[in-house]
């Protein structure tokens, strides 16, 4: 797969005999991508097979899947420790998440309101309540939460964030 792509999640297990899965979600992963076309599941030695899902089902935090061309509990075996990938250059607006994932605002300039630079984003913090952009400022790393009431814009086609962040928040050590 060529271009920018995105990591769902990785393959960790084998499931009963008809070459089900178990996917465990990365940190870019959106239910509703697993209904999209031209998945790529990519072995540990970086070969690359084009997959489509067949039926999934979340089961805890992670989901059992079946796709295309796995028909036997020996090609799943075969697929552990495979990570499954999209390739972004392909999706539509429509089947973008909703949500920002960290291969959206990775290496984005974070702004502030008047279009001064703040920095650039280096990592996002995914945490159970909240997520939080990690920015590289001129003083270091400083961590900004991902709400509405501080991100107030973003234009991710152009790699651009703009924040308006209470005072004292880009103060904060990281």
């Amino acid at each position: 797969m060529t271009g920018e792509t995105a990591t769902l999640g990785s393959i960790v297990k084998a499931v009963g005999l008809k070459g089900e899965l178990k996917l465990l979600p990365g940190p870019d992963f959106w239910t509703e991508a697993l209904a999209l076309d031209g998945l790529d599941l990519v072995s540990a030695d970086d070969d690359h097979r084009t997959v489509r899902v067949v039926k999934y089902r979340p089961k805890g935090n992670t989901y059992i899947v079946k796709f295309n061309g796995i028909e036997s509990r020996d090609d799943a075996e075969a697929a552990i420790g495979s990570r499954l990938d999209v390739s972004i250059d392909s999706l539509t607006e429509a089947e973008m998440p909703g949500e920002l994932k960290p291969f959206q605002v990775m290496g984005a300039e974070v702004r502030f309101e008047n279009g001064d630079r703040a920095g650039i984003v280096v990592d996002i913090l995914i945490g159970p309540a909240q997520r939080c952009l990690i920015v590289e400022t001129e003083k270091g790393r400083r961590a900004v939460p991902l709400v509405p009431e501080v991100v107030i814009g973003t234009d991710i086609e152009n790699g651009v964030i703009v924040i308006d962040p209470p005072e004292g928040l880009l103060d904060i050590e990281w």
